[in-house]
């Protein structure tokens, strides 16, 4: 028997209601709205660290988790700067951590991770450009578009649940005997 995981995620809505933002070039992420070259810095950053915890001693930077970084103490002694629109940044880390990372499948599912966040970015601004408004208003009555590190989720009315696939780059298992 094989059972398919699935991503749920009952979502609260935004505090600042009403608010309005310009969305013609910022993102929203599990932490914040910010412009896109932060958006894309930061959830190549985390999709790393989700999906390769550890890995080489690299964790996020502190504070805007645009970096990968290694500490010694306190003191950052190896930073990484990973863009999923600069390849040549996603390989040099690749070609670092093969190993940590699973070798060449484990690259390819970090690699496919920052590309599904940067066209979740894409899809949320284009949403917001279709409006018409080029602003994105957060109603009292939904909870606005977000990447939560793995998988990117639309806007939802509060109080729904809504459910996903797990990402291709996730692992999946089998459960057999249940």
């Amino acid at each position: 028997m094989s059972v398919q995981i699935v991503l749920v995620w009952s979502r609260v809505p935004s505090v600042a209601m009403n608010a309005t933002v310009n969305v013609s070039a910022v993102c929203r992420d599990r932490f914040a709205t910010v412009d896109v070259d932060t958006f894309r810095q930061r959830s190549c950053t985390l999709c790393f660290f989700y999906l390769f915890k550890d890995a080489g001693g690299l964790a996020p930077s502190r504070g805007n988790y645009t970096h990968l970084v290694r500490l010694n103490g306190s003191e950052v002694v190896e930073r990484h700067v990973v863009d999923g629109e600069d390849p040549a940044s996603l390989d040099r880390v690749c070609r670092r951590l093969a190993d940590d990372m699973g070798g060449v499948d484990g690259c390819r599912r970090w690699t496919q991770c920052c590309t599904t966040a940067d066209a979740c970015c894409q899809r949320q601004r284009r949403r917001a450009d279709a409006a018409g408004t080029h602003q994105l208003t957060v109603a009292p009555a939904s909870c606005e578009a977000t990447w939560d590190g793995f998988s990117c989720w639309d806007r939802t009315p509060a109080g729904s649940v809504v459910h996903q696939q797990c990402p291709v780059y996730m692992y999946r298992f089998d459960v057999h005997g249940l």
